[in-house]
């Protein structure tokens, strides 16, 4: 069984020198990774830069740094994969490139720069499943300051408007302590979901 794992935080340009990224360190992806590998299947990772990587030396390793380029790895990858987990954490916000350092000692002509490049980037994951519809999808989504049930509330809606497989209709919650455990229900659910592992 051929499994894409998408892991680690995009990193967007703001000028040549600087980025705007977030806190996602791939942990959980390269978790995940290693225990789909150690499961006999052939794993790709793709994954940012700095991103913490497999132990498994023989994962496929894939690099991208932005939205426009996971964007263009994942359509060449995707429609090959029989199970995609995507975990990584993409940036909303992107910005049209300049080929210059914006002058730090200005504040009011970079933030100008800012504003006038900032572009919305593409959501990846509502075009998984058109670049693969026969894949089993698998995503996770990251939110803070939420109640439990908004948090449920959130999940389930991104789950259903992407065709996500691992949703439970019942709405039945798996508590998992670590990320250990998360991969390893992870695992489980594929299993029992009838892809022959």
């Amino acid at each position: 069984m051929k499994i894409l794992i998408t892991s680690g935080g995009t990193r967007e340009f703001i000028d040549d020198v600087r980025v705007l990224t977030n806190i996602s360190t791939g942990a959980l992806g390269s978790i995940i990774a290693d225990k789909c590998f150690e499961a006999g299947h052939e794993v790709h990772y793709v994954y940012t830069q700095g991103s913490i990587m497999p132990k498994n030396t023989e994962i496929i390793n894939h690099t991208i740094e932005d939205v426009d380029s996971l964007m263009i790895k994942m359509m060449n990858l995707a429609p090959s994969m029989d199970v995609i987990i995507h975990a990584m954490a993409v940036s909303d916000f992107g910005f049209k490139s300049i080929n210059a350092k914006l002058k730090s000692n200005n504040k009011e002509e970079f933030i100008n720069s800012l504003r006038d490049r900032i572009k919305v980037n593409p959501k990846v994951l509502s075009y998984i499943k058109k670049w693969s519809p026969n894949s089993y999808l698998i995503s996770f989504k990251f939110e803070v300051g939420q109640t439990h049930k908004d948090l449920l509330d959130i999940a389930y809606k991104s789950l259903e408007n992407n065709n996500c497989d691992l949703q439970d209709k019942h709405k039945n919650v798996i508590k998992c302590n670590d990320k250990n455990e998360i991969a390893n229900e992870i695992v489980r659910a594929i299993k029992n979901n009838g892809l022959k592992w």
